[in-house]
């Protein structure tokens, strides 16, 4: 069975697996045509180990494009995207599995399979509901800061200080329910409902999100848009080389699970820079 979230030891690379059509970086690409009907994945399996070859420590499968403007999936067809490849993924020893949904649904039935972490990419927005879920089962909860359902966070001036104060609140409802906040994970949402320059400000003072609390900050920055402005180029190959480098200042600025499409090569950037600036 995989390893719980606490044998790992921090930072670490989480590989993306995205069973879906739509992704914005891989969308199709680990995608079977039948897979909506529980059909035999082969491509997303095949994608599974090579990311455990490439020696991702976490590996976070996904059934639901979260792009900006795609069309969202209910939790039927979540789980039918995800359930035989997250099957596959507990039986593999040596990583952590994680779940990305935003339905409490999805995560009670990947937490019952042996799911070791469940990735809310709408956390701020239903903390209670999805905490509810998690809550009797020995697993985190990656609780990332999403506001897309709020265009005011679009005018505001320093963003970093307006999720530290979410945060705030969401760990103080985890103490009010008596859930364990040492199981939480923080992902300030770096693309979720965000400008550009909201982006690059957020990124620019992650230190600041991981100073002010104890709980691991994750850094999901992975060939998205933003980099796209700061790297002047839309190839690909630049968003990539632009991902290692967030990864290397994410390290330098505390963060401790790099979520990445390219486990090689963040890998090896995360492995050099630990070598030089071990904290």
């Amino acid at each position: 069975m995989s390893r719980n979230f606490r044998d790992i030891s921090l930072p670490c690379v989480m590989g993306i697996l995205n069973i879906t059509p739509d992704s914005f970086s891989d969308g199709g690409k680990f995608f079977d045509g039948d897979v909506d009907k529980g059909g035999f994945q082969p491509k997303a399996e095949s994608h599974l180990f090579e990311l455990v070859g490439a020696g991702a420590e976490i590996i976070d499968i996904g059934g639901e494009s979260t792009r900006p403007g795609s069309m969202g999936v209910g939790p039927e067809t979540e789980w039918q995207r995800i359930e035989r490849t997250l099957k596959s993924a507990i039986e593999i020893p040596q990583i952590t599995v994680s779940v990305d949904t935003r339905y409490p649904e999805t995560a009670r039935l990947a937490l019952e399979c042996g799911a070791n972490i469940i990735n809310d990419v709408c956390g701020t927005q239903h903390f209670i509901e999805m905490a509810n879920a998690v809550k009797n089962f020995d697993a985190h909860l990656i609780v990332t800061h999403n506001s897309r359902s709020d265009e005011n966070f679009l005018k505001i001036s320093n963003p970093t200080a307006a999720i530290i104060s979410t945060f705030e609140k969401i760990l103080n409802q985890a103490a009010d329910m008596n859930f364990d906040e040492r199981r939480i994970i923080l992902d300030p949402g770096i693309g979720f409902g965000k400008t550009a320059s909201q982006n690059l400000e957020i990124f620019k003072k992650i230190d600041e999100i991981c100073e002010k609390f104890p709980n691991p900050v994750v850094c999901a920055t992975s060939k998205k848009s933003f980099l796209r402005e700061v790297a002047k180029n839309t190839n690909p190959t630049a968003l990539s080389a632009a991902t290692i480098g967030t990864t290397i200042h994410g390290f330098l600025q505390g963060c401790a699970i790099f979520r990445v499409h390219d486990v090689v090569e963040n890998l090896a950037a995360l492995q050099f820079a630990r070598q030089l600036y071990e904290r």
